[in-house]
């Protein structure tokens, strides 16, 4: 009977130390949230807080496949803490205001970052993906899944959105900067996560970027961000699809890169 009662006692103590710790994160996972909202301009939302932003043809999981829903109440909003983390480094590179650069009139409360458990499309898990709600330019990203690589995808995407909501035609001559007779395969599940990443030719970034257009730009401008010099000196081709991307952008959010 003591030893039953000592167990239980232990048994009280670990839940205790568990819920302790997981304020203490959660703490610091609020902490760097309300910090990336007021230092960059963004608005961070995550968890059970996105479920009045569902997403068609997407599934969300707050709670992955696998895992309890007692844990993850432990766990709370402290499961963020590491993608909180990557998006300051990934803020960190863009220039001052650029994100408060997202509002506009329609957009009121501009760019806003929704983070999730899991992403599936089709069954399989994503990194992310960028959508429009009513007042927001919207971004989902997965815990872990969005890796530095992702948001700067997204980003461009929400960027796209942007400038065509200014001006509808800005791409219109993005076609003649594609090889000679060069069509759009227009799809997604012919790609493979190992061609997804691989580095085709001097006219894209990687074989996702022909896809569509959307993902073209996206692609490059996820190799403007991470790529070296010495990688985009041997694209020629690509520099100029780079060039007429941020030369579409500058209006809006101006010289992305110094020495631009």
């Amino acid at each position: 009977m003591k030893r039953a009662a000592a167990v239980f006692l232990a048994l009280v103590m670990l839940c205790f130390i568990s819920v302790t710790h997981s304020e203490i994160a959660s703490d610091d996972a609020e902490a760097l949230r309300s910090f990336l909202q007021s230092h960059y301009g963004v608005t961070i939302r995550m968890g059970d807080e996105i479920h009045d932003f569902p997403l068609e043809e997407y599934e969300l999981r707050v709670i992955p496949e696998g895992k309890s829903v007692f844990l993850q109440t432990l766990e709370g909003n402290s499961r963020y803490t590491g993608l909180l983390r990557c998006l300051d480094d990934v803020f960190s590179v863009y220039p001052p205001e650029f994100f408060s650069r997202f509002a506009k009139k329609y957009y009121f409360d501009g760019l806003r970052f929704l983070l999730t458990d899991q992403i599936l499309q089709d069954g399989k898990r994503i990194g992310g993906v960028q959508s429009v709600h009513s007042g927001s330019i919207d971004i989902y990203l997965a815990k872990d899944d969005a890796k530095e690589r992702a948001i700067h995808h997204e980003i461009w995407h929400a960027m796209d959105y942007r400038i065509r909501s200014d001006d509808p035609q800005a791409f219109d001559g993005w076609a003649l900067l594609n090889p000679e007779g060069f069509a759009y395969t227009g799809d997604f599940s012919t790609i493979r996560d190992e061609e997804r990443k691989r580095e085709p030719d001097d006219w894209f970034a990687s074989e996702y970027g022909r896809i569509d257009e959307y993902e073209d730009r996206a692609t490059i401008f996820e190799a403007l961000m991470l790529k070296d010099e010495a990688w985009w000196s041997s694209r020629p081709n690509l520099q100029k699809k780079a060039e007429f991307l941020l030369e579409k952008a500058d209006p809006i959010f101006g010289k992305i890169f110094a020495g631009e």
